[in-house]
């Protein structure tokens, strides 16, 4: 179900590599707190209702000695927090069929709400993309954070990609909207050609780079829902993550010349 804020784009977030979001954080605590409690017993005397507290305690300090689990998901790094995630998912599996069930599924939405690139499968945390793209993804904060407009509009469209929590189309538009504003914003220009054909004319991208560049350009354009009608069928979320890793590297490559153009002008 998505609910009216998500739905108009009032809220839309982003947890990246080695990362967890302050929300991420709060969804995974609360659902701890309903999983896991001091009566055992489900009410009808079979599998217990909750993972019981002690021995929650108890398999996280074996992992983490003298940790509390709940301080672990409120304050600890990434992985301590995963850890304990996966410590509870693995007792879960002894409570009650329904509360079991819904114990996973309120783990994957929490992920999925979180826009986070990790997710839960066979009860263990794993990245959604391969490490090395993720790496990638968060490199280009430092990159974007001199554009905050281009920063927030590019990881929305991230959190939206990696949570499925937008139409594919969309997401390749405000992949390109942002893309199109750190360039404009690097070049003090006012829209994406000018800003492709200054960087060509200072020498800090070759014609053939600029026509990936235009050819970028060309893929919002043609394709259907994204710029307008366009020509092409509308782009599914392999197309989407394909728009999603060219657009990251090409921040990156332009990043490393713009500077490398600095520190010899």
């Amino acid at each position: 179900m998505s609910y009216f804020s998500r739905r108009n784009k009032h809220v839309v977030e982003f947890s990246g590599y080695e990362e967890v979001s302050f929300a991420l954080r709060k969804r995974l605590l609360s659902i701890l707190q309903q999983y896991v409690g001091n009566n055992p017993t489900s009410y009808n005397g079979d599998d217990p209702w909750y993972v019981e507290v002690d021995n929650f305690f108890y398999e996280t300090r074996k992992e983490f000695p003298g940790k509390d689990p709940f301080d672990l998901v409120n304050h600890g790094v990434f992985h301590e927090l995963f850890t304990v995630i996966e410590i509870f998912l693995d007792m879960a599996k002894n409570i009650y069929y329904s509360r079991r069930n819904e114990a996973l599924t309120e783990i994957l939405q929490a992920f999925d709400l979180s826009g986070s690139v990790y997710t839960v499968s066979n009860r263990r945390v794993e990245l959604r993309v391969s490490e090395d793209f993720a790496k990638k993804i968060e490199e280009t904060k430092p990159v974007l954070s001199s554009s905050p407009s281009a920063y927030e509009k590019f990881f929305d469209a991230v959190g939206n990609l990696i949570g499925r929590k937008a139409k594919c189309e969309d997401v390749v538009k405000d992949i390109f909207i942002a893309f199109e504003d750190y360039l404009k914003n690097q070049t003090r220009t006012k829209d994406y050609g000018a800003a492709v054909t200054n960087l060509e004319k200072n020498n800090i991208i070759l014609p053939t780079q600029k026509a990936l560049l235009e050819k970028i350009y060309a893929y919002r354009s043609d394709t259907y829902g994204v710029g307008h009608a366009g020509n092409s069928r509308k782009p599914h979320e392999i197309d989407a993550l394909w728009f999603l890793e060219t657009v990251v590297a090409q921040i990156s490559f332009i990043n490393r010349k713009l500077k490398q153009h600095t520190n010899t002008s």
